[in-house]
């Protein structure tokens, strides 16, 4: 009767244990990811997947050896991971420069975890990984975590100023 006693305690310690880690998780995940918005909820960086990119960015299937820009304006696309601590660092930027560039400029950020495929496909080995594409150049990329000033140079040149 004693052993039938412990182990549905265990049993209840383990179950319960499990739901609020998973609920720890939840929290931890929104917390970590930031869409910025204004007060009338505008979002200024959007997220993307491998659909998006194809839709919005480049159809990576239809043109596997040649760029060729979809969007309507330039953009800049974070490649980032939740845990990495550079990533963080630049995420507040990337904010700013979203708000800043509104309506000149569209920003977008991919999860690697999430877009392995993508990511695999657009040679990110490293993170952050930003990209700066438009029209008929070829994207640039830059590796590891930069400051205001060269984000804000990168972003100029996209818009040729």
């Amino acid at each position: 009767m004693k052993k039938l006693l412990l182990i549905s305690i265990i049993s209840i310690a383990f179950l319960a244990s499990c739901g609020s880690s998973d609920s720890n998780k939840k929290e931890e995940k929104s917390t970590d990811i930031t869409i910025t918005e204004s007060t009338d909820n505008k979002v200024f960086i959007r997220d993307l997947d491998y659909k998006g990119f194809i839709k919005n960015v480049w159809d990576i299937e239809e043109n596997t050896n040649e760029f060729i820009f979809k969007g309507e304006r330039p953009c800049v696309i974070d490649f980032y991971a939740t845990w990495c601590g550079p990533c963080k660092t630049i995420a507040p930027i990337m904010e700013e420069l979203a708000k800043e560039y509104d309506g000149k400029v569209d920003f977008y950020k991919i999860d690697c975890d999430k877009e392995m495929k993508l990511a695999t496909i657009l040679q990110v080995r490293n993170i952050p990984m930003v990209f700066f594409m438009k029209g008929d150049a070829q994207p640039e990329k830059s590796v590891g975590a930069k400051d205001e000033a060269y984000f804000r140079s990168q972003i100029n040149r996209l818009l040729g100023e």
